[in-house]
């Protein structure tokens, strides 16, 4: 578990800390790579690496309690609901990236950081209850988590097309870069629609056969289990 969230938190410092953050300030394609590590790689291997039971072990009594408290108050409650993380994931994308926003993310610094929270705290609810090993007031049978990421598909996959069919760019501070970064600006858009389409969708199809491997895995430990019973009561 501890190997998970490190290297999650690995994957969000090569995001925002390394040559990615700044080539993504000059190309919408890069800008995307660093989304896609913010939404769908850094946040599972969070949400595996279980800190909240971590922190309830680790910390003191009196810490403990008042993490326990803040984990069963409403806005805790809300924010765990699957059809609340899902919307907020989806939404989250739709808005930055149709929104004046992704615009206001390139020319502020402060705009930027707020954008890069929005997707990082907007994944990290999605994926909590699906991958995720820490309690939770909505726990996802199986069913729903693949239903999840299935409908998850089409969202990004509209998304994409909608980005890859523009037919000029649609953010004006890579079309007003100097060239030859300005010019190729519709290009790069294109290219960078593209691997939303082909990473992410590959990434939640991943992300169904490892849940779907969990479910079957669990289902075998439970049939195991009622045999043995079974056995033991004869």
């Amino acid at each position: 578990a501890a190997v998970a969230f490190f290297a999650g938190l690995a994957v969000v410092a090569l995001a925002l800390a390394s040559p990615i953050d700044a080539y993504a300030e000059g190309s919408f394609s890069v800008h995307m790579a660093q989304h896609l590590l913010l939404t769908l790689l850094a946040p599972p291997l969070l949400a595996l690496g279980a800190p909240i039971t971590l922190a309830l072990r680790s910390t003191r009594p009196p810490t403990a309690r008042l993490l326990s408290r803040l984990l069963r108050s409403v806005p805790a409650v809300v924010l765990s609901d699957p059809v609340v993380g899902w919307v907020l994931f989806v939404g989250v994308a739709l808005v930055i990236h149709l929104s004046p926003l992704f615009d206001l993310a390139l020319r502020s610094s402060g705009a930027h950081a707020l954008e890069h929270a929005l997707w990082l705290g907007a994944a990290l609810v999605y994926w909590w209850p699906i991958v995720g090993r820490d309690p939770t007031a909505h726990p996802m049978g199986y069913p729903l988590r693949l239903l999840s990421l299935f409908l998850a598909m089409p969202a990004m996959s509209f998304l994409a097309l909608a980005i890859y069919s523009a037919r000029a760019p649609l953010y004006d501070g890579y079309a007003t870069l100097p060239a030859p970064w300005g010019t190729s600006a519709l290009v790069d858009q294109r290219a960078g629609a593209i691997m939303m389409w082909l990473v992410g969708n590959l990434a939640l199809v991943l992300a169904m056969l490892i849940v779907a491997t969990a479910w079957k895995r669990d289902d075998d430990a439970r049939q195991h289990r009622l045999e043995a019973r079974a056995a033991g009561e004869g």
